[in-house]
């Protein structure tokens, strides 16, 4: 009989309540919730009373999580992290403790910061790191090389519509956000938060170019890729991309890629914050069949992926259709047992999070360059570096420009991600062997200007520069359109790397 495991959920916010823990929980025969960890007293305390975790049982941070283990009052085999982004410093004080981590993305904000948790696992010689991608181990999702094999793929097609938190978690028993802090730990936090990000996106890189990474890039255009991945294997050259309407963040991105062996990729996200439901769908094409995949979101866990196959056999065109028999969240859960329990290899983690990171970083970059400009500081006469800076907390004006963008950006953090997170950063040139960026370039701009159209497609944004969707941190919400569904303030109105998959 298999191992039940004593997991540490370290990390009490939207994607931790309404995703991992409910898998946890019903699969009483595999886990155990051991303990949880959550620097808010108030959502420590909520959390823990919703699901029955004693109070010896929680802790304000993974040091005191670490010291009773220590103290041999607690017993941990795994751990989720699922906090705020700034996961590097808390994933490596588990990993030198010997517990292996399921981490919600992204681990960090630059290859230079992944490749601290990539070398330790190297050193000890044992993978400690799986990244929390759910849909890498949808039945419909592993299943797709078997349908349409990587030697006949053709292009693969890949679209997301992300809307406000409520479609996604609003039936989810989830405790609302606490600002209970002292207000110099908050500081301290979205400082941290800030600098990270800052040396993700590079020294050159505004405030707008910083959102447009954390939450569009790495929490929207990071799941696509991971989805692609587990059924046909990374992006080995990137090709273009595009990012519209002008002016608002995260607002759409789209990707075009070539995969090892030539098939093309196609990646589109769509922040829109008053759709009224996830959508999610991939098209895969070779030269004989067409092949349909669905994935409902992963809070959605009573919903079913399902493959639709399309070809022609004796003259007659024939479909067939299955759906997957369990969650891609439960599903998820279990491939991580057997990562804990027989060392079975993740589909994705550390290695594969610092490729992805690369990839996004020159994703960033190109959108960027469209627009004239660079992520690298400029040295003005005197030889000092020039970026323009922009407060943590966007201004009501600048607010109003951006789609509500994913807030709680590491699912469980109340730290807003206008001051997002990340860490220490690679700001320097692609390196000899990354992907070869070739894109086709836009005029350059008004510098400062945001979501350049590489392509130069014909849309233009409205000429009154309105965007949809609520503003960010610290902005008062602008009041919908009439007729546009409200957004129940109590859920985050931005989408969680979590929620993409995830």
């Amino acid at each position: 009989m298999p191992k039940t495991l004593n997991i540490a959920v370290i990390g009490a916010g939207t994607m931790a309540q309404a995703v991992h823990l409910p898998v946890l929980r019903r699969r009483w025969d595999r886990f155990t919730i051991a303990a949880l960890v959550d620097h808010s007293p108030r959502r420590r305390r909520e959390s823990s009373e919703v699901w029955g975790i004693e109070e010896d049982k929680r802790f304000e941070t993974v040091a005191d999580l670490i010291a009773a283990v220590r103290g041999k009052t607690l017993t941990i085999d795994a751990a989720l992290l699922s906090t705020d982004g700034l996961h590097v410093e808390d994933l490596l004080t588990l990993m030198r403790r010997g517990i292996p981590v399921l981490v919600e993305p992204p681990v960090g904000f630059s290859a230079d910061e992944v490749e601290q948790v990539a070398s330790f696992e190297r050193m000890t010689g044992r993978r400690m790191l799986m990244m929390a991608y759910p849909q890498q181990y949808d039945d419909s999702v592993t299943r797709m090389s078997e349908h349409i094999p990587v030697k006949d793929l053709r292009m693969v097609d890949h679209e997301v519509l992300m809307p406000a938190s409520q479609p996604l978690f609003g039936s989810a028993h989830v405790t609302t956000a606490s600002y209970d802090l002292p207000t110099e730990v908050r500081s301290q936090r979205r400082k941290a938060l800030q600098a990270a990000v800052e040396a993700g996106a590079g020294d050159g890189a505004t405030q707008r170019d910083r959102d447009l990474y954390v939450k569009g890039l790495l929490t929207g255009v990071a799941h696509q890729m991971a989805v692609i991945e587990a059924a046909y294997g990374p992006i080995v050259r990137l090709v273009a991309v595009r990012h519209w309407p002008k002016g608002v963040i995260p607002g759409s991105i789209e990707l075009l890629g070539e995969l090892d062996g030539g098939a093309q990729v196609r990646l589109v996200w769509h922040y829109l914050p008053f759709a009224p439901e996830y959508s999610e769908n991939v098209q895969v094409l070779s030269a004989r069949r067409r092949m349909r995949v669905e994935l409902p979101a992963p809070s959605h866990s009573e919903v079913r992926s399902t493959v639709s196959l399309r070809e022609k056999k004796s003259g007659v065109v024939q479909e067939t259709s299955t759906t997957a028999p369990k969650g891609a969240v439960e599903l998820m859960w279990e491939a991580f047992h057997a990562f804990v329990e027989k060392g079975k290899e993740p589909v994705s983690g550390a290695a594969e999070a610092a490729a992805q990171v690369t990839l996004l970083r020159e994703v960033l970059s190109s959108i960027v360059g469209a627009d004239g400009r660079s992520l690298e500081a400029e040295e003005d006469a005197e030889g000092e570096t020039s970026t323009e800076e922009t407060s943590v907390a966007a201004a009501p004006d600048d607010a109003a420009q951006d789609d509500a963008a994913p807030d709680d950006a590491a699912a469980g953090d109340e730290t807003s991600v206008g001051a997002a997170p990340a860490q220490a950063v690679d700001g320097s040139a692609a390196a000899a062997g990354e992907p070869e960026m070739t894109v086709a370039i836009a005029e350059p701009g008004t510098p400062g200007e945001e979501a350049v159209d590489v392509w130069q497609l014909g849309e233009q944004p409205p000429a009154d520069g309105t965007v949809e969707g609520p503003p960010l941190d610290g902005a008062a919400p602008a009041a919908p359109a009439a007729g546009s569904p409200s957004v129940d303030p109590q859920v985050s109105s931005a989408p969680t790397p979590g929620d993409l998959r995830s």
